[in-house]
């Protein structure tokens, strides 16, 4: 096969991403920030206004002389009215003075002591923190405390509160909802049609259910394809097949399908699998087809008759890593003469690509 570096350095990139995937992040994080003041007060109205049966609600912050309560509201509570009231802040980070600093303004403005306090803050607030904002009321007779805090803000509106979101943040999950239903049905019909235009039925009959297990690329009517970028403006000149340089498509091997998509290789490489067996390291080097795995998302469509340049059948695909439409790199490690095994990383196999002599399947 011609020499193919969009799969070389796409190892490179996905070592990079597998560092950076490390660090667990929120899915549309929200940023409190953005908001000012008087606009983050009016949110937790709103979602203090739903989350009690109040017998009365007030927003105080708006009117500039709040005496430290942004939101006072009461509610019928043992046949008393029980009084909550709601502090505000917007904060990159809070420390102890800070939330001393606020229950002492409170305290010096208000002679009535609520029964119990709502500290609501745009930031993350630690668990000793909250701990000792907590002993602190208590000694001024505050008995307690409630904290939503940016974790707690964020629950809450993508969970309960989700109309919020998009007029506060034009996040609009019904929308999104229906985006993924949209995406799951037309990549269902895209697998069907894939694989009635891709398999062939007299292939499958030459073979038996052994062989294809153990070579699933027998059972295509074709072996090699062209991969296209849906931006790509260069085919069929400034040709990637001939040298390493990307210009928006390259041809491959076709290989199997999996459940999410197809799986393509660029040819043969050394690997070095490391395997732990009780508490030792065993290596063995072995020889492996580099496979690239394209979900169906990222495959926008396809021409099974090819053109004039070259007649195998075209796949134009969203390039999702700038240089290809892979979602991951894998190998079909060749286990004996005739038979291919996929093995994947874990915490006990690790696998390194080696120097190897390149020969045809």
């Amino acid at each position: 096969m011609s020499c193919m570096g969009w799969l070389r350095r796409r190892l490179g990139l996905l070592k990079a991403k597998k560092e950076e995937n490390r660090v667990t992040r929120t899915t549309n994080q929200l940023h409190f920030e953005d908001l000012d003041p008087i606009r983050f007060e009016e949110l937790i109205l709103a979602m203090a206004y739903k989350w009690r049966r109040w017998e009365s609600i007030n927003h105080f912050g708006k009117l500039g002389s709040d005496d430290g309560i942004d939101i006072e509201a009461t509610e019928n509570f043992d046949n008393r009215e029980r009084i909550y009231i709601f502090q505000c802040k917007r904060h990159i980070k809070i420390s102890q003075s800070q939330l001393k600093k606020i229950v002492d303004e409170f305290l010096s403005k208000n002679n009535l002591l609520p029964d119990v306090y709502v500290l609501v803050v745009s930031c993350s607030i630690s668990k000793k923190n909250i701990e000792f904002m907590r002993t602190y009321l208590s000694s001024k007779g505050i008995e307690k405390l409630i904290v939503w805090d940016k974790s707690i803000l964020e629950t809450m509106l993508y969970t309960d509160y989700q109309n919020l979101l998009f007029a506060y943040f034009g996040i609009n999950l019904i929308k999104e909802y229906n985006n993924k239903i949209k995406t799951i049905r037309r990549n269902i019909a895209l697998k069907k049609r894939m694989h009635l235009d891709f398999l062939n039925n007299n292939s499958i009959g030459n073979y038996s259910v052994t062989e294809q297990l153990k070579k699933p690329f027998l059972k295509f009517g074709f072996s090699k394809m062209i991969i296209h970028s849906i931006y790509d403006k260069n085919y069929p000149y400034e040709n990637t097949l001939l040298n390493n340089d990307y210009t928006g498509y390259f041809r491959v091997d076709i290989y199997d399908f999996y459940f999410n998509g197809l799986m393509v290789t660029d040819g043969f490489v050394g690997v070095k699998l490391t395997q732990l067996e009780n508490g030792k390291k065993i290596s063995h080097n072995m020889k492996a087809l580099r496979l690239g795995y394209i979900p169906f998302e990222n495959i926008i469509e396809y021409d099974m008759e090819g053109d004039e340049f070259y007649s195998n059948p075209h796949l134009y695909c969203e390039f999702i890593n700038v240089c290809d439409p892979f979602e991951k790199i894998g190998y079909a490690v060749l286990v004996s003469d005739d038979e291919y095994q996929i093995f994947d990383e874990s915490e006990t196999l690790k696998i390194e690509e080696i120097k190897f002599e390149k020969k045809g399947k």
